[in-house]
């Protein structure tokens, strides 16, 4: 049976809070960053962890990379509770954000796009969660700038080159980039909005890269404002 959109959006967030929930364990934290973004082959050590909990959503290198990027990630909660991305506050009249119309994320990692027949809508009665109002990697970068500290230049450099990359390079790429924002506690990533964009990115890199552009110039632009 295929997934709605809500549903796989819904196991995104899930996922997150039980990789944040393995990485209590200073051991299985170890194990889960000991991918460094590289193909599955190549992180023996992770499966054990993270199979039963990506079975049945595919996208298995997303949900690798992601594991890795919270188990790297140095400000994870310290007691039970929702992990808290950070936010950008956005301006009053800033334009809504484009959303991909609701559709099945690829069931396998070498899935083709869905066609437009295979498009789903929303399940009647449910409500949609506010998924693309919650911060993406553009959105991020450009909140490192404007309160972190990180060079505007080489920011907007490393997100015009993250953009072009195909898979096989952009998730090694996004290992040491979140490296880079640990270094000044600025990597307080929506972990599930960026697993749904790699889950994607396969088939959709061309609307996904042009969001993670316009977000981060955006939020780039508005920060600064409230600044001056």
């Amino acid at each position: 049976m295929s997934l709605t959109t809500a549903q796989r959006r819904a196991h995104y967030d899930d996922f997150v809070q039980e990789v944040i929930t393995l990485c209590a364990v200073n051991s299985i934290r170890a194990d889960l960053n000991s991918g460094f973004g590289r193909p599955i082959a190549q992180c023996p050590r992770m499966p054990e962890h993270l199979t039963r909990h990506i079975a049945g959503f595919g996208a298995h290198r997303a949900h690798y990379t992601v594991a890795g990027l919270i188990a790297q990630n140095r400000d994870l909660p310290h007691e039970d509770g929702p992990y808290q991305p950070e936010l950008a506050t956005p301006a009053k009249d800033a334009p809504a954000r484009s959303a991909r119309p609701a559709g099945i994320a690829p069931a396998v990692d070498d899935a083709a796009p869905p066609s437009p027949g295979s498009l789903v809508a929303p399940e009647p009665g449910t409500t949609a969660r506010p998924w693309r109002s919650r911060p993406d990697l553009g959105t991020h970068l450009a909140i490192a700038v404007a309160r972190y500290g990180f060079k505007e230049a080489t920011m907007t450099n490393r997100v015009k080159t993250l953009t072009k990359l195909d898979t096989e390079l952009l998730h090694p790429r996004l290992w040491s980039l979140t490296s880079h924002l640990n270094s000044r506690g600025a990597a307080r990533l929506d972990f599930a909005v960026l697993l749904e964009d790699l889950a994607w990115w396969d088939h959709d890199q061309v609307e996904t890269a042009a969001r993670w552009r316009e977000n981060y110039f955006l939020t780039l632009h508005t920060l600064s404002a409230k600044e001056h």
